[in-house]
């Protein structure tokens, strides 16, 4: 199988600390995710993007690929070394996703995996339980309301031998487990096992998710920054008004109590956004402006 380099797959360096880790991975999921991107391949780049997020993010998978050295070149014949499985034991490292490489299941053991309506199944990591990934968008879960997914079991069949079966279930998600998080459905896997799920909240358009607090960035106008304004803001719950502080610039963050998911809130944070074009009257008045201030963005 090919090694793969996975900080180079998010364009980070080895050293990239978890946030840089996670705004390279929202960028780039935002610009191949397969329902929205026009890129060609999106679906493998996205794919791959994943993968790779799904090692770095998770500090003992992270410590684990990383002691295979940093001499390895993306696309080189790779083996796992001989006594890997015998270091490390990933059984609780939930996340793998239907379409993973090799590489990453002879690393980290999460294969078959299928997909159903955003979920999917595996049987073979343990003789007693049954172990999934459900994929839900944050809309879903701040909705607090019973999930409908369908999948695959097996079960025992009138001659003795297991067939396979489609399932359906509601599924409830537990107050306050987010992203990465997982609960247990008791004897809801195949032959009576206990089904393990591992939450899985899907990149959103608009806003970022850090446990239970959401955040997104509003763009002001220049003289909403330096005034202050009152300004529409987007939250799961709906739309709040929200007071600009004169004096508002790009390092501003401001929160919004309980407008995150349940037990969380959101954190607003802002960009300064220039016209692209102005009318005489407007230039005429920035240029009054500028003969005026004695402000120098550029002093220590």
């Amino acid at each position: 199988m090919d090694y793969r380099d996975y900080y180079k797959v998010l364009g980070v360096s080895r050293d990239a600390t978890r946030d840089e880790i996670r705004k390279a991975y929202r960028r780039l999921a935002s610009k191949y995710h397969p329902d929205i991107s026009t890129e060609p391949g999106a679906e493998t780049r996205f794919k791959e993007i994943t993968e790779a997020y799904e090692v770095l993010k998770d500090d003992k998978k992270r410590r684990a690929y990383d002691q295979l050295g940093s001499n390895w070149q993306a696309g080189q014949r790779f083996e796992p070394p001989p006594d890997w499985s015998s270091q490390f034991d990933f059984s609780d490292a939930l996340g793998s996703l239907d379409g993973f490489s090799d590489f990453f299941e002879s690393l980290f053991g999460g294969g078959g995996f299928g997909s159903n309506r955003g979920f999917s199944t595996n049987s073979s990591n343990s003789p007693r339980t049954d172990r999934a990934e459900l994929k839900v968008t944050l809309e879903q879960l701040y909705a607090d309301q019973p999930i409908e997914v369908e999948f695959h079991v097996q079960e025992p069949s009138t001659g003795g031998l297991p067939q396979t079966k489609v399932k359906k279930l509601n599924v409830k998600i537990p107050p306050g487990l987010s992203d990465g998080e997982t609960m247990r459905l008791k004897g809801q896997g195949s032959m009576g096992r206990d089904l393990l799920l591992s939450l899985k909240v899907t990149p959103h358009e608009h806003f970022e998710l850090d446990g239970r607090d959401t955040s997104t960035v509003v763009a002001l106008a220049p003289w909403e920054a330096v005034l202050g304004a009152s300004v529409e803001v987007p939250t799961l719950g709906g739309p709040v008004q929200l007071k600009v502080r004169p004096g508002t610039d790009t390092s501003t963050r401001m929160r919004l109590k309980d407008r995150g998911l349940p037990g969380g809130h959101h954190y607003v944070s802002f960009k300064i956004e220039i016209p692209k074009s102005v009318s005489s009257k407007e230039r005429e008045l920035f240029q009054e402006i500028s003969e005026v201030s004695d402000f120098d963005p550029r002093a220590s």
